[in-house]
């Protein structure tokens, strides 16, 4: 694989949210498809312009907030994003404060598609974080359950896939560490490269 700073092929950009972006605009936005998550970090601004797809999580107090929340519709990512997809896919188990039917709902109104992860990605994804040291457990962080997906779906000799801002801490129901050794195995591979 050539070095970092020698790669051209700018497929596709997988943004995170960490909030201490530095400036990647210039990086970015060179990228034909450019996807983003819950309220898009640095987009418009230290993270660039650009968004193809916007995923965002459908279980929970944050989805919940984007329900009631008149302005969501309106808000730029959701306004400019192609597509959407929201990681969870709908059940009925109360526990799970799932709002995927009502978020699906909203954002269809805007005549984009809108697509869930199926739940075998997710136990298919569960699995492959053990071998990394993750609980049987544990929960699936919105950027590692994306890019599980993604590489499911993509041929094996694609270019690899451009990931930035995966700062790897957040809340504490996530298991960091086995993510970020999942991506640095990828990263091996030849399937991503993992900025900075």
């Amino acid at each position: 694989m050539p070095p970092k700073s020698t790669r051209t092929a700018h497929d596709l950009a997988i943004i995170g949210n960490d909030p201490h972006f530095s400036d990647i605009a210039r990086d970015t936005d060179r990228f034909r498809r450019v996807v983003r998550f819950n309220n898009a970090a640095g987009f418009g601004s230290t993270s660039g312009q650009r968004i193809s797809e916007l995923v965002l999580v459908s279980r929970g107090g944050q989805a919940a907030e984007w329900l009631a929340d008149p302005g969501f519709v309106a808000r730029p990512a959701v306004r400019l994003t192609d597509r959407f997809t929201l990681v969870f896919p709908p059940t009925s188990d109360p526990g799970a404060e799932c709002v995927t039917e009502a978020l699906t709902a909203l954002l269809e109104t805007s005549g984009k598609p809108v697509r869930h992860i199926e739940q075998s990605v997710h136990d298919q994804a569960r699995h492959a974080l053990q071998v990394f040291g993750a609980p049987v457990d544990v929960a699936l962080s919105s950027g590692f359950v994306f890019t599980f997906q993604t590489l499911l779906e993509r041929a094996a000799d694609a270019p690899p896939i451009d990931v930035f801002g995966f700062s790897f801490q957040g809340w504490e129901g996530h298991a960091w560490h086995a993510e970020k050794r999942w991506f640095e195995a990828n990263e091996k591979l030849g399937r991503l490269t993992v900025w900075p």
